[in-house]
């Protein structure tokens, strides 16, 4: 992965196992896509996203204006895949739940590199009616995944500026053989998140990795919300 002192050093053992690009962006946390969970492409069991929610949904084209937010290049190169939808069910909302939220909905596009390292920029909202999402509810639901997960050591928080975005939420860990960093910044009435992935390994550069992290929060923060 270039110049820079090696992964290996951070975690050494054999290469991990990555089940699917989205396992490796799902990282820490109970959602997939960055922030959705239920079988992609099910069926919705409202007709509108206005309508009553009664199951996690996650497919493409499901929310096309929170998808429109995303960005659609990283080093000019489309995403793998793009989708959005909504969680409603205790399990999926999670730490969510406290703070008066009954759904929050999500869009999230993904850049598979390959050999478990991939980038994922997403953004989150709630519905009308919900509490408007804040960056702290965020943070704290990607903290408190962290620190409960079985395979996550290493974890570190800070709060450094980004360019674009201002100043961040930033948590570093090694998931099993897995460097993974989470990056969270409010943008108007929503929040943007950041996850990059990068498998520890002799060749591997944490150099590159904080480079990945920087372009896509770049990216990200330079697509516009508009306020309501």
């Amino acid at each position: 992965m270039g110049a820079g002192p090696g992964l290996a050093a951070v975690r050494a053992g054999p290469r991990a196992r990555w089940p699917s690009a989205l396992a490796v962006a799902i990282l820490v946390l109970p959602l997939a896509a960055a922030c959705g969970v239920g079988p992609t492409g099910s069926s919705p069991t409202r007709s509108s996203p206005t309508a009553g929610c009664a199951a996690d949904h996650r497919a493409a084209g499901a929310l096309p204006d929170l998808e429109a937010l995303l960005p659609r290049g990283m080093i000019e190169r489309s995403p793998n895949s793009v989708d959005s939808g909504w969680n409603c069910t205790a399990e999926a909302l999670g730490t969510y739940a406290s703070h008066g939220i009954h759904e929050l909905r999500f869009a999230g596009a993904t850049w598979d590199n390959g050999s478990g390292d991939a980038t994922v920029a997403a953004i989150l909202t709630t519905r009308p009616g919900d509490p408007t999402l804040q960056a702290a509810w965020v943070e704290e639901f990607y903290e408190s995944g962290a620190r409960a997960a079985r395979h996550t050591e290493n974890i570190e928080t800070s709060r450094p500026s980004m360019g674009g975005a201002g100043q961040v939420f930033r948590l570093d860990t090694l998931n099993g053989l897995s460097l993974q960093t989470i990056v969270v910044w409010p943008a108007a009435t929503a929040v943007r998140v950041v996850i990059v992935a990068t498998t520890v390994g002799p060749d591997a550069s944490r150099g590159d990795h904080d480079q990945r992290v920087g372009t896509a929060v770049e990216v990200a923060a330079a697509v516009p919300v508009a306020a309501p």
